[in-house]
């Protein structure tokens, strides 16, 4: 998304470094304190990023929940570690200083915190504070998103005049007169979706979005043509979107989230927040974006774990795989390209990245995701200046940026 102004990495994890409550009689965030820990316990700068230090809060969170709300016994790592210096973090207070149904926590201790949710579910408060922290780094991120990519029938930043769009869709376009278009994306925005239709080519999102001001109550996501449906062009975001919202609870008033589109960015310090169950005594924080370490976990709700299932049934099927700016590191995401390269013995894959040779991907693949090629001749065979090919031409890799990409595509 460099191209369309979207943020770097490092940009976002300055962002989160600096967002967030202060620890205890300090004006040190918490994050920025979750940060230099880990490089004091020897992470390397490269290894924390801002997914690192948003798992770490979740992880905490799960720390201090509780197994059994009623007994208010411990979580299970709880009972056996002690907390050390974890409590300079927790800087809140109960309002009214009891814990009961419905309370209410100040943050920082002894101050009014305007976004503070009533406590409904009988969270442990240390977790309940710390979902809060989330929700407010959560809310950071969506607002960068936002920047980028709001887009509405009335209201778009998106350049759909640039270069890089142009080249786009004049892409996308030429590809389109032979198959579908099936884009999977890991970023938070649609942009790409908003190109195609700029050029009158229909993309279905998971959900029926009008651009318009009804889209704001919240749409419900087509599960079943989600599932169904494999002969239409779609870009389904595996990780989220900034303009999905969480709806936390059911008409009952208990809490079933559902996630649905609303086309504005999700604001979660505004919303009520819930967190469920995956497995017995450790909470997941439900939000509209799935970043930090528990993305397998949370991509097991609705609409998460259709679209996948839809990306595990495309990646089997395609006979090309275009793999641009992703840099393997989500596990689940590899292996649904390993089984498709394991069993679909037609697919080809193309993989643009300018730092792949360099950062050695390649040999990191070959022993963990090339495995399934039925070939042994591994080493990449240079076929011009930026562009390489490994097993007999079964991957294509481009060392070229996906701006520089574009304009070799269009102007061939």
């Amino acid at each position: 998304m460099i191209n369309w102004n979207g943020p770097l990495t490092s940009e976002l994890t300055e962002l989160v470094r600096n967002s967030g409550f202060p620890i205890k009689n300090s004006k040190t965030k918490i994050t920025e304190f979750i940060y230099n820990r880990l490089i004091e316990n020897g992470y390397s700068s490269d290894e924390v990023n801002f997914e690192t230090i948003i798992n770490v809060i979740e992880e905490l969170s799960v720390y201090y929940s509780e197994h059994n709300k009623t007994n208010k016994t411990p979580s299970i790592l709880r009972s056996f570690l002690k907390e050390n210096e974890l409590d300079v973090i927790l800087n809140f207070s109960i309002k009214d200083k009891e814990r009961k149904h419905g309370y209410l926590l100040d943050i920082p201790s002894g101050s009014n915190y305007i976004f503070s949710k009533h406590s409904y579910q009988n969270e442990n408060p240390k977790q309940y504070f710390l979902q809060h922290l989330l929700a407010l780094i959560i809310t950071e991120l969506n607002s960068v998103i936002s920047k980028y990519a709001y887009h509405t029938e009335g209201n778009s930043v998106i350049n759909k005049e640039s270069k890089c769009s142009v080249n786009f869709k004049q892409w996308m376009s030429s590809i389109e007169k032979n198959s579908f278009i099936r884009m999977y994306t890991l970023n938070y925005d649609r942009i790409f979706k908003i190109l195609l239709e700029d050029i009158n080519i229909k993309c279905f999102e998971g959900y029926h979005a009008t651009n318009s001001i009804d889209d704001m109550k919240g749409l419900r996501a087509d599960v079943p043509k989600i599932l169904n449906d494999f002969e239409c062009n779609i870009q389904y975001n595996l990780h989220g979107s900034a303009f999905w919202k969480v709806k936390p609870l059911d008409k009952g008033g208990l809490p079933n989230p559902e996630i649905l589109f609303s086309g504005i960015p999700e604001l979660s310090v505004n919303d009520d927040q819930v967190s469920i169950q995956m497995e017995k005594g450790k909470p997941i924080y439900i939000t509209n974006i799935i970043t930090g370490y528990q993305k397998a976990q949370k991509g097991s709700l609705t609409p998460f774990k259709q679209m996948q299932s839809a990306f595990d049934k495309d990646t089997c099927n395609a006979k090309k795989i275009y793999i641009i700016g992703y840099s393997f590191g989500d596990e689940h995401i590899n292996e649904s390209i390993r089984t498709a390269l394991r069993y679909n013995k037609e697919l080809y894959l193309e993989i643009v990245d300018p730092s792949f040779i360099k950062n050695k991907l390649d040999e990191k693949l070959n022993i963990t995701l090339f495995q399934s090629v039925e070939n042994d001749i591994f080493y990449p065979t240079q076929i011009s200046e930026n562009k390489f090919s490994y097993f007999n031409d079964k991957v294509i890799l481009h060392t070229l940026t996906f701006e520089e990409y574009l304009n070799q595509k269009c102007s061939s």
